[in-house]
């Protein structure tokens, strides 16, 4: 109940932050050629908190934190006094308009390289991205374990999360693509990696999987470490220095392994292991609450601790990505320029049908990622904030009525004609426009679903 919470309140802060900046930009645009701001409003439905500043515009705040708006004063729907007749918005001409409509995505930008900036400012932990032993696609391309990826598709990489999207977006066209990488003797090495290979229509969510792209962990065999003594797995025999062979009939690999199926097991779990060369079996009839974590429920066992090598190992592929105020800003520009970029192609991918629907997340998965990034730290969260503020100012951007899009290109067509566009075509390309939106909301929304199901 508590994570439901904090996920819908660091939506609401997400939301919040991104679509008041937004809002911020059609406002201070149109008040600086002089139209009329009737309402800025912070989410939709009857405003449960607002105030009128000096100008006369009403700021409020609203119930549902799913976007909000700028109302101007608009001769199409507002009765126009004599004082006001020339703070009209539809009686500006065509580029004020353009700059007000733009004014909305621009600050998107300009939000995300200000956030940008200071995650690079604040430092992010990365994690080097090193491989682990190599399967399918990856293994049949010569990659051996440890090698640290440089440069994938021509593009340099210094974190998993670029790895991964640029080896998506490359492989749902099928193309094969270079690699470089830096080896465990500390040699470069430049090789192919054959996407071509990839089944037609995978989906993004298996790509990782059939290319065989396995990061590094550290190994962990599945050999009993402290064995608390209070907890189910002491009471029912398990002692330090055991190694668990199977558990449920099922074969475990190592810690990783046992950890995953006793995550997906219900009580009475049944374990084989080895002691002094002998196999024995017992029974664990109960889950415990985690002494130091109540939400969670344990069998009290912990690993082995891994020797020093590979300790040492592990720690160096952790990093902080971090630079100073000067240096963090071209860093910032060129992260915010790769992520349009990436987002732009995934967006042909999805019209073309290269990508799938699948990939369109809502309002929940916003909330658990916004959750988890939070959790995480500082340089996590504004790293989030600033790739879904790139995302709000892209899509507002599209050429789709309602969209700030649509209305810049309204005006396109009004300035080719000459005149503005009859009042009945908008209304019908407004509502064409809220029938896809709610459309694309929906499908959003379902994908939300099953996701949290699954």
């Amino acid at each position: 109940m508590m994570t439901v919470l904090t996920s819908i309140f660091w939506l609401i802060i997400t939301l919040g932050v991104l679509v008041t900046f937004h809002e911020w930009g059609h406002f201070l645009m149109a008040r600086l050629f002089g139209v009329k701001v009737l309402r800025f409003s912070v989410g939709f439905g009857k405003p449960f908190w607002s105030r009128y500043d000096r100008h006369g515009t009403e700021i409020a705040v609203a119930p549902i934190p799913l976007g909000g708006y700028v109302k101007l004063l608009d001769k199409r729907d507002c009765e126009i006094s004599e004082a006001d007749k020339d703070q009209v918005y539809n009686d500006k001409p065509t580029w004020q308009k353009f700059l007000i409509m733009f004014a909305g995505p621009a600050f998107n930008f300009i939000l995300a390289f200000v956030l940008y900036w200071m995650m690079f400012v604040v430092g992010k932990p990365e994690i080097k991205p090193t491989l682990g032993e190599p399967v399918k696609l990856m293994a049949e391309a010569g990659f051996s374990a440890k090698d640290q990826l440089i440069e994938v598709d021509g593009e340099p990489v210094n974190t998993w999360s670029d790895v991964s999207m640029y080896l998506i977006t490359a492989g749902l066209d099928h193309r094969d693509i270079k690699v470089t990488v830096k080896t465990a003797q500390g040699s470069q090495q430049e090789k192919t990696l054959a996407l071509s290979k990839l089944p037609d229509g995978i989906k993004e969510s298996k790509m990782m999987a059939a290319i065989g792209l396995q990061p590094w962990r550290m190994p962990i065999p599945a050999i009993m470490g402290d064995i608390s003594p209070e907890l189910p797995a002491a009471k029912a025999g398990l002692q330090p220095g055991d190694e668990i062979i199977a558990m449920n009939d099922e074969t475990v690999d190592d810690w990783y392994d046992l950890s995953k199926k006793i995550g997906r097991a219900s009580p009475p779990i049944k374990l084989t292991f080895m002691r002094d060369g002998h196999e024995n079996k017992l029974v664990i009839p109960e889950f415990a609450k985690d002494p130091d974590n109540p939400k969670r429920q344990v069998i009290g066992i912990r690993p082995i601790q891994p020797d020093n090598n590979t300790t040492d190992y592990a720690r160096s592929l952790y990093y902080e990505l971090s630079y100073g105020p000067i240096q963090a800003m071209p860093m910032a520009w060129q992260e915010m320029l790769k992520i349009t970029g990436k987002s732009l192609e995934m967006i042909g991918k999805l019209l073309v049908g290269k990508a799938s629907l699948e990939n369109l997340s809502g309002p929940i998965t916003i909330a658990q990622v916004a959750n988890d990034s939070a959790a995480r730290g500082v340089s996590w969260y504004l790293s989030f904030l600033a790739l879904i503020s790139l995302s709000l100012g892209i899509i507002n951007l599209l050429p789709v009525p309602m969209l700030d899009g649509g209305q810049i290109l309204f005006l396109l067509f009004e300035k080719v004609k000459g005149a503005p566009l009859s009042e009945q075509f908008e209304i019908r390309a407004q509502m064409l426009g809220m029938l896809m939106l709610v459309g694309l909301m929906s499908l959003a929304i379902y994908n939300d679903i099953l996701r949290t199901l699954s």
